[in-house]
Order: structure tokens, then sequence, then C-alpha cells
């Protein structure tokens, strides 16, 4: 809650006094276990050493419209914060949280267009937040601004997601490729079966959407695994660590610290969009059987892409795997039935949009059908396998008694 004893005068004066400054909270990847990045956090610290929490300033300045005064000053040492962060790991990435006045102000674009294009940062090295509340007037000079960002390579994270009514709607217009899960409704799982069901549902609707998703207000292990075993992507919160200051988090970077890690979720995870594929294929295939093809202009848009490097699946074996595993050998057995399922798909597609007879049609689906068999049955035993390997991992682990990440920290046990 704003501090009613703090004015906007107060809040002028601290900022050109050089009271303002970052933390920075690490975000981990579940694919390594390792440090990624993290969120840089305002943090006001006053001369006798104590700390103004953001949420007793920023909403009164951000109500006034002070807010792009302090974009224009913090940005600056923001990058110089990052730079010193990429001195040590070069692919870091920092979220920086964002006002709508922000992107109203045409400063934001134009600095940032100029701190990549001097080199002092690259474009992947920082990630801007927007909340729901932040475009609720869906102008268009607020997506110009966010598209002028895309362009310069800047990844869009939607912060809070899950809070609001229109969050959908707004994946739907706006250039986000990752998500936040609100850490109300991660911290929540613990209570209520439905705060689970919500976290399992946008999930699974970013992964139809191929959109990265960060959770946040991790406190505990329990719900740092399951969340590693339901497929996000990253996390953040105060199980993994506090927000740190900048020579803290720096030394914690270096440091590398390894937190539980498993590719088993995202494995799963395109299983399933395999099998998302296989119901979208046949849920066109019926709705066009059932239709006129004077009506299929107006039919719903179905996302059809028939390319097995489209698919979630044939993406982790392609690419992912090699990057996390060092090999895609053990995956060369889903190549072959993979591309001849996708292949069967289109062609059951273009039997009934050329009208082909109620034979021709069955068959097309059988052998869809019998493709895709082969391939679940494949992924049933990757999955197996990465399953047995995760154990074995655990019984090491156990058998090391390694530190837990509050040892490395110096706090008390945050389980």
């Amino acid at each position: 809650m704003p501090d009613a004893s703090i004015d906007l005068n107060d809040i002028e004066r601290a900022l050109h006094a050089g009271e303002f400054c970052f933390y920075f909270q690490p975000k981990v990847s579940f694919v390594t276990g390792q440090i990624i990045g993290g969120e840089a956090l305002l943090r006001w610290i006053k001369p006798d050493g104590s700390i103004v929490e953001p949420g007793h300033f920023l909403p009164q300045a951000e109500k006034s419209g002070f807010i792009t005064n302090i974009t224009a000053v913090m940005l600056p040492e923001l990058i110089e914060d990052i730079e010193k962060i990429k001195a040590i790991k070069t692919d870091a990435q920092i979220a920086y949280n964002i006002s709508a006045l922000d992107l109203y102000s045409p400063y934001l674009v134009k600095m940032l267009r100029s701190f990549i294009g001097s080199r002092r940062i690259n474009p992947g090295n920082i990630q801007i937040e927007i909340t729901e509340t932040a475009v609720v007037d869906n102008s268009d000079r607020f997506k110009t601004a966010l598209l002028d960002l895309v362009a310069l390579g800047i990844e869009i994270a939607m912060d809070d997601f899950g809070t609001g009514y229109s969050s959908l709607d707004l994946l739907s217009r706006l250039p986000i490729s990752a998500v936040k899960l609100d850490q109300g409704v991660v911290r929540r799982m613990t209570e209520d079966v439905k705060n689970t069901h919500i976290v399992r549902s946008s999930l699974y609707m970013a992964r139809e959407l191929s959109i990265k998703t960060v959770a946040e207000g991790v406190e505990s292990k329990g719900t740092y695994t399951y969340l590693m075993s339901a497929g996000c992507n990253e996390v953040q919160g105060y199980w993994i660590s506090p927000p740190l200051p900048l020579n803290d988090f720096i030394q914690l970077c270096i440091h590398q610290p390894q937190w539980p890690r498993s590719t088993f979720g995202l494995l799963y995870n395109a299983w399933v969009n395999h099998i998302s594929y296989r119901r979208k294929v046949l849920d066109a295939a019926l709705t066009m059987s059932m239709t006129s093809p004077e009506e299929w202009k107006s039919l719903p848009k179905m996302d059809l892409a028939h390319s097995p490097a489209r698919c979630r699946l044939g993406q982790w074996y392609m690419g992912e795997v090699s990057e996390t595993e060092g090999s895609n050998r053990k995956y060369k057995q889903l190549e072959e039935p993979h591309r001849l399922m996708h292949a069967a798909g289109a062609s059951l597609i273009k039997a009934i949009r050329s009208e082909s007879g109620a034979r021709d049609i069955a068959r097309a689906t059988r052998i869809f059908l019998e493709y895709s068999d082969v391939v679940d049955a494949e992924v049933s035993r990757i999955v197996e396998r990465d399953l047995e390997k995760t154990f074995d991992e655990l019984d090491v682990e156990k058998a090391k008694n390694v530190p837990v990440m509050s040892d490395l920290l110096g706090e008390n046990d945050v389980d």
C-alpha cells in the first residue's frame, strides 16, 4: 500500500539525490537448474539505511505521471548494472517492469534503441514486463511502442498473468512472448486445488501459443518441483533467493549454484502438444465434413501447421534436446514416424477439401491414426527412460547430501 507520509516532493528529492537503486531477484531455468537472469526491482534506500519498498511510492509516482521521470533517470543506471552482470554472464536476461505511461512517452524506445545500437547491451539482455492493467485502453500508440521494442529484438512479458479478466484477450492482440504466472496464484496452489488448475491451464495455453512461462512467488521446494514437472520454463521466488543488491547478485552468478532440474516436464508437454495436434486434425476433419465447402471460409480459425518443425515435439527432438543433453540420438526413432504422421494429417485434410469419397477419407484417417499411435508408443518409452534417469539422479543427490540453497545464502531453511 502507498505510504501516506511520503509525498511527491520526497520521491523527486530521493530520485535526484541518488537514493534509488536496483535489487535483482534471480531467475532459474527448470531445464538447467541454473541462473539465467533476474528481475530488476527498484528500491529506495534512505540515508539512514532504511529501505522503502516500491509498493509504498511507485503507485503515487504512476498516478501523478512522475513515473516517466523515474524511468528516464533509472533506465541508464539499469543498463550500467546489466553491463556489469553481462561481464560475468553474457547471456543473462534482466526483466524490467514498466508503466503504461513509459510506453506513451517516446523516450523509452529511443533510449533502448541507443543502448542496443551502441552495443552496451544485446537485445536479449533485457526483457520488458507489462501488467494487464497497463494496457486497458488498448491504444494504437501503446501497441506501436511494443512493436518497436519487439523490432529491436526485445522480449515482451506479461506480468501477474492469471489475475485479470482480459489477460487472454491481450495475448491475442499484443506481441507477448512470455507470461509470468501471478505469485498469488502460485502461492495459493498449496491451499486450494482451483489455483493449481489455473496454473496448469495457464501453462497449457501458453504452450499452445508457443509462449514462454515464468513462475514467480515460489517459496517451497514442493512448489518448485511441481512447476518443473508441469513444464514451466523458468522460476523465481524466495525459495531460490530474495532480491539481492547488485554485487550480491553477481557473486551468486559467479558461484553458479545448482537447483533441481529436469527436462521431463517439457518433454511431457511436447508429447501433449503432439496429442493436441492430433485432436486439431480430427476436429477439423469432422467440422469440414459436416459443413458445405461454401461455409468453410466462415469456420473458426484452426491451427493446422502440418510441418513437424512447427510441432513442439518436433522442436524438442530437432533442437532443444541437443542443446540440453548434448545429443539427440535417442530421439532419432521419433523422426520418421513423426514426419509421416504430419504428412498423413495434411493428406487427410486435403482429401476432405478435394471432396474425396467416404472410403478415401476413412483410409486417410486410419493411416493418420496409425502413425500417431507409433509416435505415442515411442514417446512413452522415452518418458519412461527419462523418469528412471530422474529418479536415479535423485538417489545420487540424496547420497551426496547436497546443501540446500539457504546454506549458500547464509539463511535459515526457507522450505
